[in-house]
């Protein structure tokens, strides 16, 4: 079975509620799903595979210090402010640039979830742009709304 990376958002009074442990984040409707690229997303942007450094590890947010610990997951979260941050550096690049700054090779040998000796460099290619593209809609529209967003991996 395959984890994959998905993400919410939700106001502030519905992430305190999470965080206090009175509602679950499973109760919430999934909105962007990145399958099972969210390490190799994470490490493309910040170079290790978790608690990258911000703005960039805001984008698929495993920091330690956003963690809230579910029954069934292990849940991140990041505040209003760290989306416009997040947000920034997605559109502070164009597409290409992303794809420009890592190296396949590197990548699996890197033993990120989502890439082994089978994958092939144009589908994962194919999929970080997909994923890019996703991010940037998803991290512009939740930037305008002024709410959190949540993150985890099933």
């Amino acid at each position: 079975m395959a984890l994959h990376g998905y993400y919410y958002y939700i106001d502030e009074p519905g992430m305190r509620e999470i965080k206090s442990g009175y509602e679950s984040v499973f109760t919430l409707p999934m909105l962007l799903s990145l399958d099972e690229y969210w390490e190799i997303i994470h490490y493309i942007f910040c170079g290790k595979t978790k608690n990258g450094k911000s703005p960039w590890g805001y984008i698929v947010p495993l920091k330690i210090e956003n963690e809230i610990r579910d029954s069934l997951a292990t849940v991140y979260f990041i505040y209003p402010e760290q989306v416009r941050m997040a947000k920034d550096a997605l559109f502070s690049i164009t597409e290409d640039e992303f794809l420009a700054t890592y190296d396949f090779k590197e990548l699996k040998k890197a033993g990120l979830y989502g890439i082994n000796w089978r994958t092939k460099k144009d589908k994962l290619e194919k999929e970080l742009r997909i994923n890019f593209q996703a991010l940037r809609t998803f991290f512009n529209k939740v930037s305008q709304s002024d709410d959190c967003i949540i993150f985890y991996v099933v």
